[in-house]
């Protein structure tokens, strides 16, 4: 009876990978110290600036400006930096998350290839798709564990591609 639901975990797990690594992404990787105090200093020059008067202290307040604009490109650099080590972060969370769920479906469905989920009684006919239903299992009226799997993954994945 557990395998029902530890099956069904799963195919929602996989189906929500992307959902998940992007949730749990920034928990993770966040803005780095450098990207931090370039964003300070940039909105203390531009706090600065807006106390500078352009038409009596010109030289001063594009000094200041020119000052701002040399942060903001350090800062972008900053952010593609950040941005590239976010991708791979990405990645790796959801790839890798979907390795260990995929090994994980695959090893329940090698160990309990020949088990059956439901057995229906007689008063059930399948037919013409019982020996698809019942695949490996051949045990008549009954939902095998590799048939779970596969309705399962799509009814999760259909769920998943409703969901925003």
């Amino acid at each position: 009876m557990y395998l029902i639901f530890v099956i069904s975990i799963l195919c929602l797990l996989m189906a929500f990978a992307s959902k998940i690594s992007k949730t749990v992404l920034p928990f993770i990787c966040g803005d780095s110290a450098e990207v931090k105090s370039l964003k300070k200093e940039i909105s203390q020059l531009r706090a600065d600036l807006a106390k500078i008067s352009m038409r009596d202290e010109y030289i001063k307040y594009v000094k200041c400006e020119r000052t701002v604009v040399a942060y903001e490109t350090k800062l972008n650099e900053a952010k593609g930096r950040d941005n590239v080590k976010r991708v791979v972060y990405e990645y790796a969370i959801h790839y890798g998350g979907m390795a260990v769920l995929a090994l994980c479906m695959m090893y329940i469905s090698f160990s309990y290839r020949y088990s059956t989920i439901i057995v229906f009684g007689s008063n059930f006919n399948f037919e013409p798709f019982g020996g698809l239903i019942n695949f490996p299992a051949k045990v008549p009226n009954s939902i095998s564990v590799v048939f779970w799997i596969v309705v399962n993954n799509f009814v999760a994945r259909t769920i998943a591609g409703y969901v925003k």
